[in-house]
Formats: C-alpha cells, sequence, structure tokens
C-alpha cells in the first residue's frame, strides 16, 4: 500500500470552489500505471474533466443527501473489459485493501472544504463495489472522514 501523497494532484474543475458546493461535490480519483502519479479532480455532477491518456479512473464519489443526512458515496467498477469473473474477484481484493488509502486521498485533497464544513467530518461514507457478477456487487459503510483525515489536516 502507497503511504505517501507524493504523487497527488489535485485539480478543481470550473463552477466548483475550494468552498462550494457542498450538494453534488463530486470526486474523481484517477491513477497512471506509467508515472505512478495520482489526481483527484473536484467538481460538479456533469462536470467535464479532461485527463491524460493515460489516467485510469478507480474511484468516484459525490457528496449526496439520504434521508435528509449528508452521505458522500462512492462507486468502484470492478468488473474488467474482458468480464473475466476471476479478475473481477481479484480486482475486489485488491480494492477491499486498498480502500482505505484511496479515501484518505480524497478526503485529505479537500481540507478547506472540511475547515468550511466541520459536520460533514462525521457523515457516513458508503462505497458501492460495481460487477456484473451479484457476489461482488455490494455497498459498504466505512466510516466517516474523520477516520480518513491525516492528524493536523483539520482542527475540530
Amino acid at each position: 500500500m502507497i503511504d505517501r501523497f507524493d504523487n497527488l494532484s489535485v485539480n478543481i474543475l470550473p463552477l466548483a470552489t475550494k468552498l462550494t458546493p457542498l450538494q453534488g461535490r463530486r470526486y474523481t480519483l484517477s491513477h497512471s500505471e506509467a508515472t505512478g502519479e495520482w489526481l483527484v479532480s473536484i467538481g460538479l455532477k456533469g462536470s467535464k474533466q479532461i485527463t491524460s491518456y493515460d489516467l485510469q479512473n478507480v474511484i468516484q464519489a459525490e457528496w449526496t443527501t439520504k434521508m435528509g443526512e449528508y452521505v458522500l458515496l462512492g462507486k468502484i467498477n470492478i468488473d474488467s473489459e474482458a468480464n473475466d469473473k476471476k479478475l473481477a474477484q481479484i480486482r475486489y481484493m485488491i480494492y477491499q485493501k486498498e480502500l482505505p488509502f484511496l479515501i484518505k486521498m480524497i478526503i485529505n485533497s479537500d481540507r478547506p472544504f472540511f475547515n468550511y464544513y466541520p459536520l460533514l467530518l462525521d457523515a457516513p461514507i458508503h462505497i458501492e463495489f460495481q460487477s456484473t457478477s451479484s457476489q461482488l456487487y455490494q455497498t459498504l459503510f466505512i466510516g466517516t472522514p474523520r477516520k480518513y483525515l491525516i492528524e493536523e489536516s483539520v482542527n475540530t
């Protein structure tokens, strides 16, 4: 597992700012196998993201409401292009292992936002593993943003 943010860049897409919006704020975490670089893009639902040809989207997450409470809902597609069930199972196991680091990158890339909306530090994070296999398709509760913040990130 990667434990540093040396190769992480953050891109705030137009119409989103460091502090707005809350509803519909979307994160896309992408990775380059060739360079090892990570990119978190922060934008709005429907924002057009221009990415390099070698970047692969790993996880998408969005602030939404469920039953009147804010929730960070993330989605990871674990199916391969070859529709190989064994490969999907391997990807599922890898993503489960790496998920805490992936969420930590997203949460820490948006620190000013959490300073502005400290109540979101205790909002639930749900991750949906998307797959054509019913055994792999599931939604997991993985904690709250507070769990993933690096100590000096937010003083609450």
